[in-house]
């Protein structure tokens, strides 16, 4: 079960290195993808985006200063584990 968004995080990033038809399907339908292959529903008032890094291209994700711990988000969402899921 995962229980933060660094756990789900940790395990899109690993099967997305091992599996290049989930590779695909990230990067042109994240929700989907991640739907499909771990049965989670990402809030509606969530935004995803994926992005790929390439020899000549990479990307930096610069927090917030109002980003929530994950500590907080769980205590307002109750988790990603209580995401709806297939699982």
């Amino acid at each position: 079960m995962m229980n933060t968004q660094k756990d789900l995080r940790d395990q899109i990033m690993s099967r997305a290195a091992e599996d290049e038809a989930f590779r695909k399907s990230l990067l042109s339908d994240p929700r989907g993808a991640v739907k499909s292959a771990f049965g989670i529903d990402a809030p509606d008032n969530l935004n995803v985006h994926v992005h790929e890094e390439t020899s000549t291209d990479i990307h930096l994700v610069v927090p917030s200063h109002d980003q929530l711990s994950d500590d907080e988000l769980e205590s307002l969402t109750g988790g990603w584990s209580d995401f709806t899921t297939n699982q």
